[in-house]
């Protein structure tokens, strides 16, 4: 955790986590259709931003970036982390007025969430823990699956937007025949793709997006496990939180019982704790608990951990997955993203510069 963050591709403002470049990594993304580098200064990922103050923003716009395309649901942009492990410490996630800073800055957003409101019920959030929670990538597999499978609409809008900006200057400058690039835009282009972590439903766009530029497996599944570096800082207060959600000790009491977890039960928790959290419940006096032995807690601690991570393996699962079940990125684009060829062709000629870049 102490270790400082390698710039590029981190950039280091206040309030924001997991803040990067995506193409420099490692030394530029290599591409293979076209042949060359992802282009640099247009696809940010970040986790979430509404901590930022009006002079976050100022330095979101200086770096290079004009257009944030925010992924999550209403609950998660009304709580923040909160959103997702619940709790009082979660009270204070959300700064008011973080969206008047942005425009003031002159940085547009574009809500586009991979899930309804709908798919926040207590039945949808336990069946994405159980996943998170499982000891098997095949869980993050699964649940990127389900990403993909609802998030046709929010990501044809990012893409769309990539598809239709300027080409990069080398293109122009080897393709003299080329039409004549647009009027330059007042504010930058770079477009800030983010969730609440910045990891599962960002890292599956990123990994859908560079598997079509044709950036080999491994290379996308490195970039993906610069997550774990970005969110180091508030891991740990972050796994600390999901320890002692309700769903968390409910997990652990089954581990020393030598019992599983059903999603139906997890199910159960969450809508109470829902029902108590709108009720607005007194608090009561403290509940006496089974003592929990350290070889348990380490398991719920690695369980939590889980959660939060981004190992390659994960990535690499969910792009054999993108295959099969689509065929190739391109594949997804088209059939679930309604993408056609000029659009296609756009994002290649936008997206890709030459080695010397």
């Amino acid at each position: 955790m102490s270790t400082p963050l390698p710039q590029p591709p981190f950039f280091l403002i206040p309030n924001i986590n997991n803040l990067r470049d995506a193409a420099l990594f490692p030394s530029g993304l290599p591409t293979t259709t076209p042949p060359g580098k992802v282009r640099p200064g247009i696809l940010f990922r970040s986790a979430e931003v509404s901590k930022l103050d009006q002079e976050g923003w100022r330095k979101v716009y200086k770096i290079g970036i004009g257009r944030v395309f925010d992924l999550r649901s209403k609950p998660e942009v009304d709580k923040g982390w909160g959103g997702i492990v619940g709790g009082d410490a979660a009270a204070n996630d959300v700064r008011p007025g973080w969206i008047v800073g942005m425009e003031l800055e002159g940085v547009a957003r574009e809500w586009v969430p991979v899930f309804e409101e709908s798919d926040y019920s207590p039945e949808r959030l336990a069946e994405r823990y159980s996943k998170y929670m499982g000891e098997s990538v095949e869980g993050f597999v699964h649940a990127y699956q389900d990403i993909l499978q609802n998030a046709g609409p929010s990501f044809r809008t990012i893409l769309l937007y990539l598809a239709n900006l300027p080409p990069p200057p080398t293109f122009l400058s080897n393709n003299p025949s080329a039409p004549a690039p647009a009027p330059a835009s007042p504010s930058p282009l770079g477009a800030l793709i983010h969730c609440t972590a910045g990891k599962d439903r960002t890292g599956i766009f990123f990994g859908l997006l560079f598997s079509f530029l044709g950036v080999p497996a491994p290379v996308i599944a490195a970039e993906y496990n610069l997550t774990e570096h970005g969110l180091a800082s508030i891991r740990e207060e972050v796994v600390a939180r999901l320890m002692l959600s309700p769903g968390f000790k409910k997990y652990m009491a089954a581990q020393m019982d030598g019992t599983t977890v059903s999603t139906a039960d997890l199910a159960a928790i969450l809508r109470q704790q829902r029902e108590e959290e709108a009720l607005g419940a007194e608090k009561k006096g403290p509940v006496e608990e089974r003592p929990v032995p350290p070889e348990i807690l380490e398991k719920g601690r690695l369980a939590a951990l889980r959660m939060v991570g981004a190992s390659p393996e994960s990535m690499l699962g969910a792009l054999e997955m993108l295959e099969r079940e689509w065929g190739s990125a391109e594949g997804y684009m088209r059939t679930v993203c309604g993408l056609g060829d000029g659009e296609l062709e756009a994002l290649r000629r936008n997206l890709v510069v030459g080695d010397e870049a």
